[in-house]
C-alpha cells in the first residue's frame, strides 16, 4: 500500500514540475519574425499590356533592309526576321574601331560590292545602339549617332560594320568578330520575300553606293488590312502614372482633366488621345539621347506600354522629346490625329512627359480587296524632282508606309472601333519631316 502511494505522489511531483517549466516556457517565448520582416512585398504590377514583353532589337529597328550584291539591288521592309540579324552578334565583339570623316560625299573606299543596307527612321547614338541593343562594348565617339548601318559580309572572313550619320558625312568602321558566313546564312530565309529595289541620288551627298537613297523600285501587289480596335482605360494609365487618385474635371471642350500635386493629364474621348506632364519633374527634360531613350523604353516596356509593333521614330535631341511610331508587317503606320504614336520625354528621375493614342489593334486581316501598286519609284522622283515648290536637295528617304483612314459615321464622328483600314502609300522624309505622297504633291502628316 505504501508503495503505491509513493508512486502516486511521485507521479503527481512530476506533472506539477512539467506543468511548470511549461508555463515558463511560454511566458518567455517570442516568435522568429526575421523572416516575416524580410520578405518583400509583392507590388501588383499596374500594366496596361504584358510587361517587359518588347525586345529593344525589335524597337530600336530598321525600317528597311537592302541587299547590294554588285549591280544587283534588292530589298524588303524590316520584319521582325530582319530585325533578328542582331543575333549575330551575340557573345561577339568588335576589334577594332577607325572614324573616317569627309568633308564632301563620305567615301569607303574598303567597301566590298556585296553588302547590306539597314536604313533606320530618325539619329540613334551609336555608343547606346552598341550596348543596349546589340551588347557589345566599343569605344566609339560618345555623341555620333547614326541612321544607317552597312553590313559588309564580303570585305574580309569576318563582317565588317560601317554606322553613318545622316548628313553623309562621317561614319565609323568596326573590325568585328562575327563571322561573315553567318551573316550570310540569317540572310538566306530572308531572300524569299525580296524584290527588286533602286539607287537614286537627290544632292552631292547622295552620289555614291555606300550613300545614295534605295526604295523600292515597282510596288505592287500591296495588300489594305482591315483593322479592330480595342480601347485602352484610361484608369489603368492613370494608376501607372499617379501615386494617388487625381481629381476629376472636364473642360468646355469636352476633354477630361485628371490632376493632383504630381501630375495633370489631359484626355480627348473623341480623339482616343491622352497626354500625362508630370510636375514633380524639372521643366526640362534631359537632352542626352544616351540616357533618353533605354530609359523611355524601360519604362514603356515596364507597363506593356509597346501594345503593338511600335519603334523608334524620332529623337529630338533639342526638346529631349522621343517618338515611338506603329508598324504593320515592317511598314510604318500614319495618321494625322497621332492615334499611331507614342511622345514621350524624361526628366532628371523619370518620366517627364507622355502622350499617346488609347487604341490598340486587336485583328487584323485582309479586306479582301484587290491588291493596290503604286507609282513606280522613277515616276515619284521625276514628280518630286520637277515640282518648283518641293526642294528634291532635302529628299531624305522615300518608302512605302501604310495610311490608316477611318470613317465617319452617321453623327460624323470617326468610327476608329469598326471602319479603320490601312492602306500602302508612299510616304517621302523631306527636311527631317515625314509626309504623304499624293501625284507630285507633299501632303503633311
Amino acid at each position: 500500500m505504501r508503495i503505491k502511494e509513493l508512486v502516486k505522489s511521485i507521479t503527481l511531483g512530476a506533472l506539477v514540475l512539467s506543468s511548470i517549466i511549461l508555463t515558463v516556457l511560454i511566458w518567455d517565448f517570442s516568435p522568429d519574425v526575421a523572416n516575416v520582416d524580410n520578405e518583400p512585398t509583392k507590388e501588383v504590377n499596374k500594366a496596361i499590356g504584358p510587361s517587359f514583353e518588347a525586345e529593344i532589337n525589335q524597337v530600336i529597328a530598321p525600317f528597311q533592309l537592302v541587299d547590294v550584291n554588285g549591280t544587283m539591288v534588292e530589298g524588303m521592309p524590316a520584319t521582325s526576321e530582319v530585325n533578328h540579324l542582331t543575333d549575330v552578334f551575340n557573345k561577339q565583339h568588335i576589334k577594332k574601331v577607325v572614324y573616317i570623316e569627309n568633308d564632301q560625299s563620305l567615301m569607303l573606299r574598303d567597301l566590298s560590292d556585296h553588302f547590306l543596307v539597314l536604313d533606320y527612321p530618325t539619329d540613334i547614338p551609336l555608343s547606346m545602339y552598341l550596348s543596349d541593343t546589340l551588347d557589345v562594348q566599343a569605344k566609339v565617339p560618345s555623341q555620333f549617332k547614326f541612321d544607317r548601318l552597312l553590313y559588309d559580309i564580303d570585305a574580309t572572313d569576318h563582317l565588317v560594320l560601317y554606322a553613318i550619320d545622316s548628313e553623309r558625312h562621317r561614319s565609323v568602321k568596326m573590325m568585328t568578330s562575327v563571322k561573315g558566313e553567318n551573316v550570310k546564312q540569317q540572310l538566306k530565309p530572308l531572300k524569299t520575300a525580296m524584290r527588286p529595289y533602286m539607287n537614286i541620288s537627290t544632292n552631292e551627298d547622295t552620289i555614291n553606293k555606300a550613300t545614295y537613297i534605295y526604295a523600292q523600285k515597282e510596288p505592287q501587289n500591296l495588300k489594305t488590312y482591315r483593322t479592330i480596335f480595342n480601347h485602352i482605360n484610361v484608369e489603368d494609365l492613370n494608376a501607372i502614372l499617379f501615386d494617388d487618385t487625381p481629381i476629376v474635371r472636364t473642360t468646355k471642350s469636352g476633354n477630361t482633366i485628371y490632376n493632383n500635386n504630381t501630375g495633370v493629364v489631359n484626355y480627348d474621348a473623341d480623339k482616343k488621345t491622352y497626354h500625362y506632364t508630370n510636375l514633380s519633374e524639372d521643366e526640362h527634360s534631359t537632352r542626352d539621347m544616351n540616357i533618353s531613350i533605354p530609359r523611355t523604353f524601360d519604362y514603356i516596356n515596364e507597363h506593356g506600354g509597346f501594345t503593338d509593333d511600335f519603334r523608334l521614330f524620332q529623337s529630338n535631341d533639342q526638346q529631349g522629346l522621343i517618338t515611338y511610331q506603329m508598324f504593320l508587317n515592317g511598314r510604318p503606320i500614319f495618321y494625322p490625329n497621332q492615334l499611331n504614336q507614342i511622345h514621350v520625354s524624361w526628366g532628371e528621375r523619370g518620366i517627364y512627359e507622355y502622350s499617346r493614342g488609347l487604341l490598340k489593334t486587336n485583328v487584323t486581316i485582309d479586306n479582301g480587296k484587290k491588291p493596290k501598286k503604286l507609282p513606280a519609284l522613277e515616276d515619284v522622283r521625276a514628280s518630286l524632282a520637277s515640282n518648283n515648290t518641293i526642294d528634291f536637295r532635302k529628299v531624305e528617304q522615300l518608302v512605302v508606309g501604310y495610311r490608316m483612314v477611318s470613317q465617319k459615321g452617321p453623327d460624323d464622328r470617326l468610327e476608329i472601333q469598326e471602319n479603320s483600314q490601312f492602306e500602302p502609300t508612299w510616304y517621302i522624309k523631306h527636311a527631317g519631316t515625314w509626309y504623304e505622297y499624293d501625284d507630285g504633291e507633299l501632303i503633311e502628316q
